[in-house]
């Protein structure tokens, strides 16, 4: 267990389950990937006693870096020298970072071997290097965590009322204001080009003199924020409903 051997293949395990999808992990194990040392074919040997997780996290994390996710260690005594371990990796997640080597190791055996910045995958029972499409499958994997869903709770803190009519009301003092603005005298232009009107005092601004000309462009103006004043208007509307409700509850 000591051995750099050892600890690259636990990394590797490690790299290529963090590197999985969450869809094809969930089938086994609800996601979780164990890697069991000590045992083989018709026989469990184990390993010599006394390997602490302290002790393999700081070998592992040279090659795994700092950010990597975190995983359990668990044991299984054999006799009073020797142990099964069990190395345990959480299931992946939509939104996670994808996982690369972070230091190389060469083994003479290529497929222990490690390359620093390479990214593994792991499929039911080994891990290789991950290919161009599951290399976009795992970007895929990272754009999907997005965010969380807003948990949003309405209480109705107040009395319930409905305004009627509220369109048509609104659509009345337009064209009530409108028709008091167009009612306005226009001296004759033969006469007194140079004149000038006086705007009344209504939605249209404050009392001023204005030219035929600057009327007509206020006016225009005016008329094609139409929607904009409707939504103005009702929200007024609501406002001294429920100020008069107050008033009532008082």
């Amino acid at each position: 267990m000591n051995s750099k051997a050892t600890a690259a293949k636990i990394a590797k395990f490690l790299l290529g389950a963090a590197n999985r999808r969450p869809g094809e992990a969930a089938r086994h194990f609800h996601g979780y990937a164990v890697l069991v040392i000590g045992v083989q074919k018709n026989s469990a040997p184990g390993v010599p006693r006394g390997t602490e997780p302290h002790e393999l996290e700081d070998r592992l994390r040279p090659y795994l870096g700092s950010r990597f996710p975190a995983f359990e260690f668990g044991r299984i005594g054999i006799d009073s020298d020797h142990e099964v371990l069990f190395v345990i990796a959480q299931p992946p997640e939509d939104g996670q970072r994808i996982f690369p080597c972070h230091k190389s190791y060469q083994n003479d055996d290529r497929r222990d071997s490690l390359e620093d910045g390479a990214i593994y995958v792991r499929g039911t029972s080994n891990t290789w290097p991950a290919r161009s499409g599951e290399v976009l499958a795992l970007v895929e994997r990272v754009r999907r965590g997005g965010r969380p869903p807003i948990d949003l709770e309405v209480q109705v803190l107040g009395p319930i009322c409905r305004v009627d009519r509220v369109d048509e009301a609104l659509e009345s003092l337009r064209c009530y204001e409108e028709e008091q603005f167009s009612k306005q005298p226009t001296p004759d232009e033969s006469t007194r080009s140079s004149a000038l009107l006086t705007l009344p005092s209504s939605v249209f601004g404050n009392p001023k003199p204005l030219s035929r000309q600057d009327r007509e462009q206020a006016l225009a103006a005016w008329r094609s924020k139409k929607a904009e004043h409707i939504a103005e208007g009702r929200e007024h509307f609501l406002v001294l409903q429920q100020d008069q409700d107050l008033r009532l509850e008082y």
